[in-house]
């Protein structure tokens, strides 16, 4: 079974875009499986890792060492609980997801046209954890900001960006520094 885009991109986001053989992150990543599925290797993503090109190559269908294996399956696992904490942390700041866009019409000037495609965006960030009040004041600025041709593109940028954030204090969470 192929990978799929989405664990790709969490793969390559856990291990912070950096091949875990050689710690490059200047060469092409691709996703590659810490014991090869021809090993008897998994599409789980406890046993995928970002590689380089010339590492991925190099390694071929061999088997990893040990303390390759058991470091993967350690920093998977300190990644998933920093995304849970960090789940958690925003879930205590949401509301529920009728609530959430009856916040975002509340907070999105009246005289301003809400297409299906920004309520689907606004689900869209409920779903990824955004806080309640963080979704509201960016509707809030993107509404009522001046000389700004596309309010729908700028609401979801500004919301894009603190999800960014959040993810950054995921990675703090799993580096053990302390949070903010």
């Amino acid at each position: 079974m192929a990978v799929s885009k989405r664990t790709r991109f969490e793969v390559l986001r856990r291990d912070n875009y950096t091949c875990r053989y050689c710690r490059s992150a200047d060469n092409p990543l691709r996703v590659d499986h810490v014991t090869p599925v021809a090993l008897g290797g998994t599409d789980d993503p406890t046993n995928l890792v970002a590689a380089c090109q010339d590492c991925n190559a190099g390694k071929s269908s061999t088997s990893p060492d040990e303390q390759t294996v058991e470091q993967v399956n350690i920093d998977a696992a300190r990644w998933a609980a920093a995304m849970e904490q960090a789940s958690e942390i925003i879930a205590s700041r949401s509301t529920g997801l009728m609530e959430y866009v009856a916040t975002f019409h509340a907070s999105w000037p009246s005289y301003r046209y809400v297409s299906d495609s920004l309520e689907e965006k606004v689900s869209q960030f409920y779903r990824l954890g955004l806080p309640v009040q963080v979704m509201s004041d960016a509707a809030v600025a993107a509404g009522n900001a001046k000389n700004v041709n596309d309010r729908t593109a700028y609401f979801a940028g500004i919301c894009w960006k603190k999800l960014r954030e959040i993810q950054a204090l995921a990675e703090q969470i799993v580096a053990g520094d302390d949070a903010p």
